[in-house]
């Protein structure tokens, strides 16, 4: 079978060329596809997917970036390029819909909070008074881009003037801006891996130098205990945004468990290192069984 990795940087990530790896060794051809290389070809009665190449031709794949930074036409393209191979009988992992929903912030929460799922109290506006006004009132948030992640761009904000340039400064660019409590918690945050309907685990990710907890943000990580709540959060998110996998940040506050986001395509370096499970052979691994029904 052809199997790819869809990815949109130049050179290969260490997540992608694990699960190239993993690809191979399961006895299957593996593919780097770079997604801007990729066109959707439309005719009557017939979608396809090309490259200078040719035709497209896969039996799976794993998209695992849109590119850092694209324009709402280009996330529209790459989105519709996936949607493309589903139509063509391509699996993904993860399928395009959860894809467009998880990448979205808003449409997430949205969807998060009318299921039940615990979240942080958030704003999206275009209105930099209404920015200063929630500061004023909270005293304390973070702003966040609305498509993002490894905590890039995001900025605690005590101050409602600051609050206002940073919002005035984004919303010039043509963007929202999206408005977060800022939720006090024990110098951590939890990550949980989930591949199918199997948690492989989860990890604190510490940080006592600053208030993010991402790995790429200079946290460590140590094996969590998972408990009853959390996973119940987890399989309830899965459920709600239709994902394959995986990564699913909460937080510990004084009203219990928060989520605070859901990543369909994370990384696991943070993960892999603590807990020893290597994420990218269990997602070849229920690749192939997707592959086999």
């Amino acid at each position: 079978m052809r199997i790819a990795v869809i990815h949109e940087t130049p050179r290969v990530t260490e997540h992608s060329k694990e699960i190239l790896m993993h690809i191979k060794n399961a006895g299957h051809e593996a593919l780097y596809i770079r997604i801007s290389g990729l066109n959707v070809d439309i005719s009557t009665g017939e979608i396809r997917v090309s490259s200078r190449k040719g035709k497209v031709f896969l039996d799976g794949a794993f998209p695992r970036g849109l590119g850092s930074y694209v324009s709402a036409e280009l996330f529209s393209k790459r989105i519709s390029t996936f949607r493309a191979l589903e139509y063509q009988g391509v699996r993904l992992v993860n399928n395009s819909y959860a894809i467009e929903k998880s990448k979205d912030k808003l449409v997430s929460l949205m969807l998060l909070s009318q299921a039940g799922v615990p979240v942080p109290e958030t704003v999206v506006t275009e209105d930099p008074i209404e920015v200063m006004r929630i500061v004023e009132r909270r005293g304390e948030v973070v702003v966040k881009p609305i498509m993002g992640s490894l905590g890039l761009g995001s900025v605690k904000v005590s101050d409602p003037d600051i609050g206002y340039r940073i919002a005035k400064t984004i919303v010039s660019f043509g963007s929202p801006v999206y408005v977060q409590e800022y939720v006090k918690k024990p110098d951590r945050d939890i990550r949980v891996v989930l591949v199918g309907d199997e948690i492989l685990g989860g990890v604190y990710r510490i940080n006592k130098t600053s208030w993010k907890t991402n790995v790429a943000q200079g946290a460590v990580t140590q094996v969590a205990q998972l408990d009853s709540q959390i996973k119940e959060i987890v399989f309830k998110a899965k459920e709600v945004l239709e994902l394959d996998y995986a990564g699913i940040d909460l937080v510990e506050s004084d009203r219990g468990y928060l989520l605070l986001e859901v990543n369909a395509s994370p990384l696991w370096k943070g993960f892999k290192a603590a807990t020893g499970i290597d994420v990218a052979e269990k997602l070849v691994k229920y690749m192939l069984n997707a592959l086999k029904r």
